[in-house]
């Protein structure tokens, strides 16, 4: 995965617009399909809870199903991308440890994931205004672009790529 300018703006309005569409969505299907499902299975009133469940769980399924078929038209590129981005950075963290371990033993590969965790985060907090700990994130990378010039290594946020991960 390689990080992309996204315009921000843009974004957070399709991200509210989904949002709000598939929470109505939701909404709607889960009450309409429990209802329709329990006037034709359902026995006396207070004893319809599986029916119930049934028809929110369809309408979660159809509701996902129809998400994972919206995602790669245009309109949801930037939603996408976020979603994909966030994906790739939680795989990171879970190899985190091992990762900053070898970023300490200067492995270059190491160096290489740390630099695309670092900028895919700061990407992602900007995007969705957590700034809370920017500052911090920011301390930590301008460490790491010291150690890069310290070992005169040529390191680019395009050398990244999930096999990388492999390693750690």
């Amino acid at each position: 995965m390689q990080l992309i300018e996204v315009d921000k703006a843009r974004y957070r309005r399709h991200l509210n617009i989904t949002i709000t569409a598939a929470v109505i969505a939701f909404a709607s299907l889960g009450v309409g399909l429990s209802t329709l499902l329990i006037h034709w299975f359902g026995t006396a009133p207070g004893e319809n809870f599986w029916l119930n469940l049934l028809g929110v769980a369809i309408a979660a399924v159809l509701v996902g199903k129809t998400l994972q078929q919206l995602k790669s038209r245009p309109w949801f590129y930037e939603i996408a991308y976020v979603w994909q981005l966030k994906q790739e950075l939680n795989q990171i963290n879970r190899r985190l440890r091992a990762i900053q371990a070898a970023v300490k033993a200067d492995h270059q590969d190491a160096i290489i994931v740390m630099l695309f965790n670092y900028h895919g985060s700061r990407q992602l907090w900007l995007l969705d205004d957590n700034v809370l700990n920017l500052q911090e994130l920011e301390v930590q990378l301008q460490q790491l672009q010291q150690q890069i010039q310290r070992l005169d290594l040529t390191v680019k946020l395009t050398d990244y790529h999930r096999a990388l991960l492999d390693k750690f």
